[in-house]
């Protein structure tokens, strides 16, 4: 069934005056096979679900999606997947996730290829210690090798990738790049550097960590990029549309983060469709604690209603 390109206009509420400009995305888990491919058929169910569910759009090849252990056959196989279930590339975000220039651009140019213009950028991740300075070398060169206009998102997740996008350095790259710096995927659960992202009105300020969702919303929030999104969008939407705290969802994010975040929120979407063949993982990550998925599961269901 095919979707429309245009994403859900939502109510904007005074509790949530930015929410508006993104909204939820998924960030989707990635289904493989017993032999380790992509599961195609699983891909495509799941971002036909999400988007039935009332998501602004699915993000790709991020961190809940095994990104870093996707090569370029499988980020084209799984593209070509969410685009079959009828998903309109408009309503894509593809993560751009390589520690060199050469290897983000054809990232890059692929998704363009097929229509996805929205990229989340994580920073180059194998060098530690690097300054601000050459982290913004990097983005720079990056943006000029694009042949496209495209909406970059920058992807702070510091805890890891080991690198960071300070403050300071997100709005020289605003201030140099305009319309390319669309936003700032703020995952780091650290609510000062948070904070010092809010009041950037010329940014949408994705908050990564769905306890802080609430908190931000009222401060310009402008919407999430989330993992728990697999699991229970309406409840995470509506943190971001509200503004109100939901405890029982902070506490079941508590339990989550405690563990390998993607292995168990995998397990827990295919405990949730009743479809254990979601637990496969592609090395080096190994599957969830089946004791931990099913305590876990039961709380998921009793939150979704």
């Amino acid at each position: 069934m095919p979707f429309s390109s245009a994403a859900p206009k939502p109510k904007v509420a005074h509790s949530a005056p930015r929410a508006h400009l993104f909204g939820l995305s998924a960030a989707m888990v990635t289904p493989f096979c017993t032999d380790g491919t992509i599961d195609t058929a699983r891909a495509t169910a799941h971002a036909a679900f999400l988007m039935q569910e009332g998501l602004n759009g699915v993000t790709l090849f991020g961190t809940t999606g095994e990104g870093s252990s996707l090569g370029t056959s499988d980020r084209a196989c799984l593209l070509d997947a969410v685009l079959d279930a009828g998903v309109p590339a408009a309503r894509i975000t593809a993560a751009i996730v390589a520690p060199d220039i050469e290897t983000a651009s054809a990232q890059i140019a692929a998704a363009q290829a097929k229509g996805v213009d929205r990229m989340l950028l994580a920073p180059p991740f194998y060098f530690k210690g690097v300054s601000q300075a050459g982290l913004g070398a990097w983005v720079t060169q990056l943006i000029s090798t694009t042949k496209r206009d495209m909406q970059i998102i920058l992807y702070h997740i510091p805890q890891v990738t080991g690198v960071a996008f300070d403050a300071p350095l997100i709005r020289q790259l605003k201030d140099r790049f305009s319309d390319t710096i669309f936003g700032v995927k703020d995952s780091a659960g650290d609510w000062e550097h948070t904070a010092s992202l809010l009041p950037m009105d010329d940014l949408a300020i994705l908050i990564g960590d769905e306890r802080l969702l609430a908190r931000a919303a009222p401060l310009g929030g402008a919407g999430a990029i989330s993992g728990m999104g697999n699991l229970l969008p309406a409840r995470v939407d509506n943190l971001i549309r509200t503004g109100m705290a939901d405890p029982d969802m902070d506490a079941l994010v508590d339990r989550v983060v405690s563990a390998p975040v993607t292995p168990l929120v995998k397990a827990l979407v295919g405990g949730l469709h009743d479809d254990p063949g979601w637990a496969t993982t592609r090395p080096p990550l190994e599957q969830a604690d089946s004791a931990l998925v099913a305590s876990l599961l039961a709380t998921v269901r009793s939150l979704k209603g």
